[in-house]
């Protein structure tokens, strides 16, 4: 068994006369574990955030799987524990168990750098830690909106080699639910609402990760590599190696992915990331901090790479292909058939192959039938065929992170037609939202007020809202080109003017990119409601423009009830931001006009 030599509670000379995987036995001069806790508390260093960060106490210990807190093995009675308590065991254990060491890195590598005496060379001697010199990188994974817990985007940490850019064989760290198999996402926010699951810090190389998030899923990733001293970089990376292996009570709200990963954070700077006042903790809010920290200290980031998804690596690809390409390539897609590509030249050939495995590639995680891994290997035997080809493929242009515009909470404030409103939403991305995707809309907890006659009355409480739109000017075959909208919450209802009516609406459409910052779409929804009728036809048509600092948004907006009038509207939305958390919004509609000022935190 590998044993590793203590943080200093043996003399200089009993160091220098250590040998491998052997202790030598204490000297008469060994500092005792009495005098290391006098020092520790003449210091008050039980009382240090970082030393409270490390062992996880947030008002009381949070770890609930055996054998992290040195001063409760079996963790059987959390509440009895203090910052107090596990110092003083801490360094009780260490002394009479200097193995403990390799087991409690990071508790002994910050206690060797307050404590005098205390040689942080012995952590050198455990094996199994991982090189506390590499780079540490945050990553910001874009939200999944085919499931309702990932909706909200994703915090991932990765460990490797000191560069820039991200590479698929770092070792990346998972915080998540420990969720039993076949479990169902309804099933999953219930528990994760009441903390009812186990979580932890998963360890996996990072190309296991992005086969799931950039590959499976589509979603893009942000990689955000930090500046680090030595000094951060080891505590860091030591304190993930502590507690990966323990269990916390999982919060799907607050104490979640991004919550743990800002914990990481203040463990190694004056960084503010788990102090959000709200009972909600978003993904996108952790890393908003750091591009707040980053304009008071420029240097803590060292790079921010973008790591598109596959389909839109593909689709950007297809796009800067000649037409007479597409075409060979959308003709083998459709038939199978090579002869056309065949009559090309070897240059546009080696292209076009390179691209069909590619495709083929993506089709395969979405579905690996026998079919794909045929064709393919038709494809890669008729590539090695043809020489190499030299030419540097077009990089696609990096995509600004999501994290440079507002914070997803929202209040509006607004004035017109002799009343006044205010709207609440707990989570928003709608379209016009600054770096946000322009195809996507999602909403969660949305809700607006009425201000007239001084009384306040509710209108609306919209529970979700998603909207999706597809290019169906897309023209690589075979890809998904339907848009689709699902909607469920409270109004008023348009035909009688009661307030507050439970509704639920989807329904499906096409769209169109008009250029990168303008689209069009149009969608026929069925809407479920509590009327005689009990479903309403509902139609929908938009014109959204977005470049910052300005967005638009024009919709023409139909309802079709049984022995109703057709009910329509039109509105128009204009977005001025005037700064990175607050914008001005002008809403003209025939029904009303209103001027809103929105703070978003």
């Amino acid at each position: 068994m590998l044993k590793c030599l203590s943080l200093g509670f043996f003399s200089f000379s009993i160091l220098l006369s250590y040998l491998p995987n052997v202790y030598a036995e204490p000297s008469t001069h060994e500092i005792s574990a009495q005098q290391i806790k006098q020092q520790a508390s003449e210091l008050h260093l039980a009382d240090e955030p970082v030393w409270q960060k490390i062992i996880l106490f947030n008002h009381q210990a949070e770890v609930t799987s055996k054998g992290f807190y040195l001063s409760d093995l079996s963790a059987q009675n959390l509440k009895k524990i203090t910052p107090q308590s596990e110092l003083d065991a801490s360094i009780d254990a260490l002394h009479e168990n200097p193995a403990l060491i390799c087991q409690y890195p990071a508790r002994y590598y910050w206690l060797s750098h307050h404590l005098s005496g205390l040689p942080t060379t012995a952590l050198e001697s455990c094996k199994n830690l991982p090189n506390a010199k590499q780079d540490v990188r945050l990553l910001l994974v874009s939200g999944y909106l085919k499931n309702p817990v990932s909706t909200f985007g994703h915090v991932l940490i990765t460990i490797g080699a000191e560069n820039e850019r991200q590479n698929l064989l770092d070792n990346a760290y998972n915080y998540g639910a420990v969720i039993p198999k076949g479990e169902n996402s309804l099933n999953y926010i219930w528990k994760g609402l009441f903390g009812l699951y186990d979580s932890r810090f998963a360890s996996s190389q990072f190309f296991k990760q992005d086969i799931v998030y950039a590959k499976t899923e589509q979603r893009d990733i942000w990689a955000y590599t930090l500046n680090l001293t030595p000094e951060q970089k080891a505590l860091f990376i030591y304190h993930l190696a502590e507690v990966q292996s323990h269990t916390i009570d999982y919060y799907f709200i607050k104490q979640n992915c991004a919550y743990r990963s800002g914990e990481l954070l203040e463990l190694i700077a004056d960084i503010k990331t788990t102090t959000h006042f709200t009972p909600w903790y978003p993904p996108e809010y952790v890393f908003d901090q750091i591009e707040e920290y980053r304009k008071i200290h420029p240097d803590f980031i060292k790079s921010v790479e973008y790591l598109p998804s596959d389909q839109n690596k593909l689709y950007f690809a297809f796009a800067k292909m000649p037409q007479a390409m597409q075409q060979q390539i959308n003709h083998y897609i459709e038939t199978k058939d090579l002869k056309l590509i065949e009559q090309s030249s070897e240059s546009d050939q080696e292209k076009i192959l390179e691209f069909l495995i590619a495709y083929l590639n993506f089709k395969q995680i979405g579905d690996d039938s026998p079919q794909y891994q045929i064709q393919k290997k038709l494809l890669i035997k008729k590539r090695i065929q043809l020489p190499v080809n030299d030419e540097t493929p077009e990089v696609m242009p990096a995509r600004p992170s999501s994290a440079l515009g507002e914070k997803p909470s929202k209040l509006g404030i607004g004035i017109g037609d002799g009343q006044a409103a205010i709207n609440f939403t707990v989570f928003n991305k709608d379209m016009l939202s600054s770096y946000s995707n322009i195809h996507s809309e999602f909403k969660m907890l949305d809700f607006s007020w009425q201000i007239k006659n001084q009384k306040v009355q509710l209108q609306s409480a919209d529970f979700i809202r998603i909207l999706k739109i597809e290019d169906l000017g897309q023209k690589l075959s075979g890809e998904q080109k339907m848009s689709w909208e699902l909607a469920l919450g409270a109004k008023p209802d348009v035909f009688t003017g009661e307030v507050h009516r439970p509704y639920a609406r989807g329904g499906f459409g096409a769209g169109y990119d008009f250029s990168p910052n303008l689209i069009g779409y149009s969608l026929l929804s069925a809407e479920l409601n509590d009327s005689a009728a009990k479903i309403d036809a509902v139609s929908e048509t938009g014109l959204v423009y977005q470049q910052e600092p300005f967005g638009l948004k024009l919709v023409q907006h139909f309802q079709q009830r049984k022995d109703q009038d057709l009910a329509s509207e039109t509105r128009l939305e204009v977005k001025y931001r005037l700064a990175k958390n607050a914008d001005l919004r002008v809403l003209l509609s025939n029904k009303n006009k209103y001027l809103t000022y929105q703070v978003y935190w």
